[in-house]
């Protein structure tokens, strides 16, 4: 990651003067979002309900997108029906019991492919045991019905997106901007459980500029929900004192000496941990964000910094 030093002088004085910093306080990003979480926004509540089914709840028919090769590493060797099934999906089927070591029984997850061989994946619990739980997954892929919830919700909308970490169609990294608006094209299956959705758009200016994040389904727990990658609503709307040289340099998420904390915070997202630190010339507050990135702010505004 490119480093930038500024005040460097300033800098280095205040690190000498880095005493006592393991009994200053300490505030996590855990828990500026903690904090946030008590009083749900109408983004936190979006989507928040959809999120995989039960086991009690499956259907045959119930449909698992197949997100990686290795899915095959689940079934043993099935003379080769396994292979191949990256991109489509598995039609559950049902479960039966069977015969353990243990003596407690097993199950096998039996799931039809596009071929329409049967497999079976094998779990160290009852049929009746997995009813009782809340979720059961099934690795190397991803629950269609949630992601299809998600796209009948968000296709054709616009929003404000929220995070730099955006990635082209073929799952490269690239670079993006924060708070532009953006029309969601579709919601497609993701990379795995964690991420089990990847949000397909385009920026309202550059229409053929198409990208993507990615995006955890199934309530506050999960984590980069829609409230973490999405506003409703312009975000400079609440910040009318910000000038536009300042907006344009948090829309691409950099920073310059005198920015105040929200404008830094728009900049950069919440920090890892901030610290209160006495020095020479009085207390002065520093925002990490790891990998060695940090502000330093004097009185509120921003006097030092490294990317």
């Amino acid at each position: 990651m490119k480093r930038l030093l500024v005040s460097a002088g300033a800098a280095l004085a205040l690190a000498s003067c880095f005493t006592g910093i393991e009994s200053t306080p300490r505030i996590t990003a855990g828990e500026v979002r903690r904090q946030a979480a008590a009083t749900p926004t109408p983004e936190m509540r979006f989507l928040a309900d959809i999120g995989p089914e039960a086991p009690a709840q499956w259907q045959p028919g119930k449909r698992f997108h197949v997100a990686d090769k290795r899915v095959s590493m689940l079934f043993g060797r099935t003379d080769g029906a396994a292979d191949g099934l990256e991109g489509t999906d598995l039609l559950y089927a049902g479960m039966e019991q069977m015969p353990s070591l243990t003596g407690e029984g097993a199950a096998d997850v039996l799931l039809t492919t596009f071929r329409g061989d049967t497999l079976r994946y094998r779990v160290d619990a009852s049929p009746a045991q997995l009813r009782e739980r809340e979720r059961l997954e099934i690795p190397f892929t991803i629950e269609r019905a949630p992601v299809e919830r998600a796209d009948s919700l968000m296709r054709g909308h616009i929003y404000y997106i929220s995070t730099p970490l955006w990635r082209r169609t073929d799952g490269r990294s690239r670079t993006g901007l924060r708070h532009v608006p953006v029309r969601v094209v579709r919601v497609q299956p993701g990379s795995d459980a964690v991420y089990p959705a990847a949000v397909v758009f385009v920026p309202t200016d550059s229409p053929t500029d198409t990208a993507m994040v990615m995006m955890g389904l199934g309530g506050p727990r999960s984590p980069r929900t829609f409230a973490s990658l999405f506003a409703f609503g312009n975000p400079r709307d609440s910040y009318p004192h910000i000038t536009d040289a300042v907006w344009h340099n948090i829309v691409h998420s950099r920073v310059e000496a005198r920015m105040n904390r929200d404008e830094c915070r728009l900049a950069l997202g919440a920090p890892e941990r901030t610290e209160q630190i006495p020095t020479r010339a009085g207390i002065v507050e520093r925002w990490s964000y790891g990998e060695g990135i940090y502000l330093i702010f004097e009185d509120g505004l921003l006097s030092s910094f490294r990317l």
